[in-house]
């Protein structure tokens, strides 16, 4: 039998599941925290550029999203990791979808070759019988 791994992912957290069975049910394994993405932009910003000055969204956008690379680069890490140890052999994704494609472009090849499915969705509020309706049958 193989390692089957899934990680649920936005970009502030992340749960990661395994499997036992390729119909059985997940088993929580790991999670991580990010909360520098749930910061305000303001607070993000040592000098305060985008408050009140008229500031583009996308200029102030820059903050959040560079959090968000810095979780996608650590989680990533992670799965590297993971994968040399020989801990999986298999992942599933399922992440919200600005997250995915971020976490998409972090991962190594060796990694992203063990990819067997993605699902373009936030799931990581879900209990763990529900993310499971949301992947394939047999994982």
């Amino acid at each position: 039998m193989t390692a089957t791994w899934i990680l649920v992912a936005d970009a502030s957290r992340a749960r990661l599941f395994s499997v036992s069975k390729s119909i059985g049910p997940l088993q929580e394994i790991g999670s991580f925290d990010h909360p520098g993405a749930r910061a305000k932009t303001r607070d993000l910003l040592a000098d305060g550029q985008c408050s009140g000055n008229g500031s583009g969204d996308r200029e102030c956008a820059e903050p959040r999203r560079n959090e968000a690379l810095n979780f996608a680069r650590e989680l990533s890490e992670h799965l590297r990791l993971s994968r040399v140890q020989g801990l999986f052999d298999r992942l599933y994704i399922a992440a919200a979808p600005a997250f995915l494609g971020l976490l998409r472009g972090r991962l190594d090849s060796p990694t992203a070759q063990l990819v067997i499915d993605e699902v373009s969705k936030d799931l990581t509020q879900l209990a763990p019988d529900a993310i499971r309706r949301h992947l394939p049958e047999r994982l």
